[in-house]
C-alpha cells in the first residue's frame, strides 16, 4: 500500500511541477471538444453516461501512438500483455482479463464494424483519426464478450479533395518503418484512400546458441488498405473497406524460473553451487535465449466490409456486412525435455552428448551422458534435440450482418433497435513432436516417415452462430437530465468437431506418459474403444440490460451511474483435455510435503492440486456498478474526471497452462464466483497555447471468492490484473522562425504489482514431488510493479516534419509476462523491451 502512493506522490509532484514551470504563463485555453460513438451516434463526451477514455487525432499524432499497447498505456484501468505470438494480445479493463485461448473480454469495433477475432486488436494503427476506450460492461449494445468495455477505433475517411500523407523512419536494433496514404475524389459522388505500410526489426535480443541476433524476438508486419465511400440517394453512404496484411515474428520467447522452495533448501544444506536457483525470483533472473529451433510466426489477415447508412422517415438506418479470415501459426521450441520424452531417441543421446551451449544456465544441467540413470537436468527451450518441438495453429473464418435503425439524436427520447448475426468458423491446433535436427514440416500431423513426428496433438474445427437483437432508449426527463435503458439478447450455438485419427505417437522411442498405451490424443488414451474423438455441441444465451442516468448539473459538470450485465460465450477446449490432466495430475496431493518421501499414488480425502478441467468450459457474466463525475474549470481548460466501480463476476475465464510428460496443454477453467472493485480519476490542464500537462490513475482491487478447481486460491487476486495503472505527461508545442514549429512530450505509465495465476502465495505439489523434490512456493511468481517514461521532440512546419524518440528511456527492467504452471513446479517468464530510440520523418500534401 506504501509502494502504490509512493507511485502517486511522485506523478503528483511531477505534474504540480509541470504547472508551477508553466504557471505564469497560463492564459487557459479550453480543452478540445471531444465527440465521441460510444452509443453508436455521435454524441460529446460529456454527454455519454459512461468512462470513456478519447484520443483524437491530433492526441494519437502527437503522442506517437502506433500500436494498441501506446494508447492503452495511457488509460488508467487499462493494462495488456502481448508476448506469446503476434496475435496473442491479454488485456485487462478493471480487473477483468482477456483469459488466453478464450474469447476477448471487450467489444472491439473499426469504423463501425464490430470484430470477431480474439487476435484483431493486435495491428498497426495505420491512418486511425480516434480511438475511444469504454469501461464497464457494454453488452447491452455491443453483446457478447463486452464483460469490461469496448474499443471503438475509427480510421481516415476518405477526403475531397487530394490528399497525400508519406512516412517513414529508423531506430535501433536495425527497426524500420514506412507507410504511404493517398486520399481525393474519384467521381462527383465518390472518393476514396489508398494506403500502405509497413514495419520490421531484428528485435533487442541474441540466440547465444545460435549466435543470431535477429532470430528471437525479430517482427516484420506489411499492410495495405483501400477505402471507397460514395453517396447514394437523398442522404445516404455507401463505405467499402478491404485490407490485405501479414505477419511474420518470432515466438514463444520465454525462460524458465522454478520455484521448487523445498529443494532449494536442501541442496543448499548440502552445499550444492547455486542451490537458490531452484526457488528464484523472476524479477531478477537474467535471460539466456539457447533454444535450438528458431521461432517462425506467420499470420495473413484479409478484412472485408460494406458499411451502408441511409436516411428514412424514423431516422437512420444503418447496415454492415463483413468478412475476415486470418491464418495464424507458430512452430518453435518444446517445453518438456526434463521430463525425457526424447531421452530413448538416437536424435536427443547425441545432442546430449554434444553438449551444447555447455554451461547450461543454473538451475539446469550439468550434463551427463545419456543412457544412464541420472541425466541432464534439462530446461524448456533448450539448445538440445531432447525437448523436440511445439506447433500450434489458430485460423478463423467469419461473416456477419447488422442491421439497425437510430432515431435522429435532436430530439427528447432517442432510440436504436437492431439485429445482429455472425457465422465463425474456427481451427485451434497444439502439437507436440520430436526434433531429429532434419528441419520442420509446420503442419498439424507429421507421420513417421517426416523430419518432426508429431507425438502429442489437439486438432478441433470449431462453428459458431450468433444471433442477436438489441435495442436502447434515452429520454431527457427535463434539460440536463438524462435516463437510458438498454437492452440485448444474445445466444450462440457452438459446435466442435475433432480431426486426430487415432494412432501412436509417431517418434520411435517416445517416452511420454502411459509409455506403450499412449495414443497421439489422450481422449483415446483413457477410452481405447474409441474409433475417432466424437463431436459436441452446446448453446450460450444470455439477456443483458443496461440502466443509466445522466446530469448535467452545468455546462462544467456532469454526473453518472449505471448499472449492466456483460456476458462472455462459453466455449469447448480441445478434445482431451480432461483426459491429460486425469492421466497426469490425478496424484498430486495437497497437504502434507512429500519432500525427500516416497511418492503417494492415491490422494487422502480427495485433496488435488487441480481438479475440474473439462472439455468446455462455462459462459462468464459480469454485474456492475459504476458512478462518475466529469468537470471543467478554468473555463474549459481543465478537465477532471473521476468514477467508482463495483463489478462481480460469475463463472470468470481463466487461462491455464500445463507442461509435463506429455508435452504442453493450453486450457480454460472458470471461477465461480469472483469480483473487482476501484476508482479512477483522470486530469488534463492546457496551461496556454504551448503547454498541456496530464495524469491519470486507476486502482483495482480484486478477489477470487470461489475456485472449486483449486479451492485454496479462494481469496487470491484476479490474474492478470494490476494493482494499479497510471500515466502522467507534459505536451509542449511553440512557433519557431517562418511557419516552422517545435513539439516535445514526455509520457510516464506505471503499473502495479500482478499475479499472473490463481496460485499465489500457494504451497503446490508439482511433477518432481514424484521423486522427492517437494512442494513449488508460487509466492515469488508475481511481477514487480514497474514504470517506464518515453519521450519525443520534433520540428513541423505543416508539410515536412522529423522527430526524435526514446521509448523507455530509463532503461526500466521488468518483466512483460508470468505464466505459471504449478504442476511444473514453476513459471515460464518473459522479458521487456530495453531502451530504444529512433527516428521518424513524414511528408504531407495538401
Amino acid at each position: 500500500m506504501t509502494h502504490r502512493f509512493r507511485k502517486t506522490a511522485l506523478v503528483a509532484v511531477g505534474v504540480l511541477s509541470a504547472f508551477s514551470a508553466v504557471q505564469a504563463a497560463a492564459q487557459d485555453v479550453p480543452l478540445e471538444e471531444i465527440v465521441i460513438t460510444a452509443r453508436q451516434r455521435e454524441e460529446k463526451l460529456v454527454d455519454v453516461p459512461a468512462t470513456v477514455q478519447a484520443f483524437t487525432a491530433s492526441e494519437i499524432k502527437n503522442a506517437g501512438i502506433e500500436r494498441p499497447q501506446d494508447f492503452i498505456a495511457m488509460t488508467p484501468g487499462v493494462a495488456q500483455v502481448q508476448t506469446a505470438e503476434a496475435g496473442d494480445m491479454q488485456v485487462v479493463i478493471r480487473g477483468i482479463n482477456t483469459g488466453r485461448d478464450a474469447e476477448t473480454n471487450f467489444a472491439l469495433v473499426i469504423d463501425g464494424v464490430l470484430q470477431t477475432n480474439p487476435n484483431a486488436l493486435n495491428q498497426e494503427l495505420a491512418n486511425v483519426s480516434q480511438i475511444e476506450v469504454l469501461k464497464g460492461p457494454q453488452g447491452a449494445l455491443y453483446g457478447r464478450n463486452a464483460v469490461a468495455g469496448a474499443m471503438i477505433i475509427s480510421t481516415r475517411k476518405p477526403t475531397d479533395k487530394l490528399e497525400l500523407d508519406l512516412g517513414g523512419g529508423y531506430g535501433q536494433f536495425k527497426s524500420y518503418k514506412a507507410n504511404l496514404f493517398v486520399s481525393g475524389p474519384i467521381t462527383d459522388e465518390t472518393k476514396g484512400s489508398f494506403g500502405v505500410y509497413t514495419r520490421s526489426t531484428d528485435g533487442e535480443w541474441t540466440n547465444s546458441l545460435l549466435k543470431c541476433d535477429d532470430c528471437v524476438d525479430f517482427f516484420k508486419e506489411t499492410g495495405v488498405t483501400g477505402r471507397v465511400i460514395t453517396n447514394v440517394g437523398d442522404g445516404g453512404t455507401v463505405d467499402i473497406k478491404a485490407k490485405y496484411s501479414k505477419i511474420n515474428a518470432g515466438a514463444i520467447n520465454f525462460n524458465a524460473s522454478l520455484a521448487l522452495a523445498e529443494a532449494a533448501a536442501y541442496l543448499k544444506s548440502l552445499g550444492v553451487p547455486n542451490a537458490a536457483d531452484y526457488y528464484e525470483d523472476p524479477n531478477k533472473h537474467t535471460f539466456v535465449y539457447i533454444n535450438n529451433v528458431k521461432p517462425q510466426n506467420e499470420q495473413k489477415n484479409i478484412n472485408l466490409s460494406v458499411k451502408g447508412e441511409f436516411d428514412v422517415a424514423v431516422g437512420k438506418l444503418t447496415a454492415i456486412a463483413a468478412f475476415n479470415d486470418q491464418k495464424n501459426y507458430f512452430l518453435t521450441d518444446g517445453t518438456s525435455a526434463a521430463f525425457y520424452l526424447y531421452s530413448l531417441t538416437s536424435s536427443c543421446q547425441k545432442s546430449n552428448d554434444a553438449k551444447p551451449a555447455n554451461p547450461l544456465p543454473s538451475p539446469f544441467g550439468p550434463y551427463q551422458p545419456s543412457g544412464g540413470f541420472v541425466q541432464t537436468f534439462f530446461p524448456p527451450y533448450g539448445p538440445s534435440l531432447c525437448d523436440g518441438y511445439q506447433y500450434q495453429q489458430r485460423d478463423q473464418k467469419d461473416s456477419s450482418l447488422e442491421l439497425r435503425v437510430s432515431s435522429p439524436g435532436d430530439q427528447a427520447l432517442r432510440w436504436t433497435a437492431g439485429t445482429y448475426f455472425a457465422d465463425i468458423s474456427r481451427r485451434v491446433v497444439v502439437s507436440q513432436g520430436s526434433d531429429s535436427g532434419q528441419g520442420f514440416l509446420a503442419q498439424p500431423l507429421v507421420l513417421t516417415g517426416g523430419p518432426n513426428p508429431t507425438d502429442l496433438l489437439y486438432d478441433d474445427d470449431f462453428k459458431s452462430k450468433v444471433y442477436a437483437a438489441f435495442g436502447q432508449l434515452a429520454y431527457d426527463v427535463q434539460p440536463g437530465l438524462e435516463v437510458a435503458a438498454a437492452l440485448r439478447y444474445d445466444s450462440e450455438d457452438r459446435a466442435v468437431s475433432n480431426n486426430v485419427p487415432k494412432i501412436k505417437p509417431q517418434t520411435i522411442g517416445f517416452n511420454g506418459s502411459n509409455g506403450a498405451n499412449t495414443f497421439i490424443n489422450p481422449a483415446y488414451t483413457v477410452n481405447p474403444s474409441l474409433t475417432s474423438i466424437p463431436g459436441r455441441s452446446k448453446t450460450f444465451s444470455q439477456l443483458q440490460p443496461k440502466l443509466s442516468v445522466n446530469w448535467k448539473q452545468s455546462d462544467e459538470l456532469a454526473w453518472f451511474a449505471s448499472y449492466g450485465y456483460g456476458f462472455r460465450s462459453g466455449g469447448f477446449n480441445s478434445t482431451g483435455s480432461k483426459a491429460t490432466v486425469e492421466l497426469n495430475y490425478a496424484a498430486l496431493c495437497l497437504g502434507a510435503s512429500r519432500f525427500v518421501a516416497p511418492y503417494v499414488p492415491v490422494c487422502p480425502g480427495g485433496g488435488r492440486s487441480v481438479s475440474n478441467v473439462n472439455d468446455d468450459y462455462k459462459k462468464e457474466v459480469s454485474k456492475a456498478f459504476e458512478a462518475g463525475f466529469k468537470a471543467k474549470f478554468l473555463e474549459g481548460a481543465l478537465s477532471l474526471d473521476g468514477a467508482v466501480y463495483q463489478t462481480k463476476i460469475d463463472d470468470m475465464q481463466f487461462f491455464n497452462f500445463f507442461a509435463g510428460p506429455f508435452g504442453l496443454l493450453r486450457v480454460v477453467t472458470n471461477a465461480e464466483e469472483a469480483e473487482s472493485k476501484g476508482f479512477e480519476l483522470d486530469s488534463r490542464y492546457r496551461v496556454n497555447d504551448m503547454f498541456t500537462v496530464f495524469a491519470g490513475y486507476g486502482y483495482s482491487d480484486t478477489k477470487i471468492n470461489k475456485y472449486l478447481g483449486r479451492p485454496y486460491t479462494s481469496g487470491n487476486a484476479i490474474p492478470y490484473a494490476p494493482k494499479y495503472t497510471g500515466n502522467a505527461g507534459i505536451d509542449f508545442k511553440a512557433p519557431l522562425q517562418g511557419e516552422w514549429t517545435v513539439n516535445a512530450r514526455l509520457d510516464a505509465s506505471f503499473v502495479g504489482e500482478t499475479w499472473f495465476s490463481t496460485v499465489q502465495e500457494n504451497l503446490v505439489p508439482n511433477l518432481f514431488t514424484y521423486f522427492g523434490f517437494g512442494q513449488g512456493n508460487f509466492s515469488k511468481q508475481k511481477r514487480d510493479p514497474y514504470q517506464l517514461m518515453n519521450a519525443r521532440i520534433g520540428i513541423s512546419n505543416g508539410t515536412f516534419g522529423v522527430t526524435a524518440w526514446g521509448h523507455n528511456i530509463a532503461d526500466k527492467k521488468y518483466l512483460q509476462e508470468i505464466i505459471p504452471a504449478p504442476e511444473f513446479g514453476g513459471s515460464f517468464i518473459h522479458d521487456s523491451p530495453g531502451r530504444s530510440f529512433g527516428v521518424d520523418f513524414n511528408y504531407s500534401f495538401r
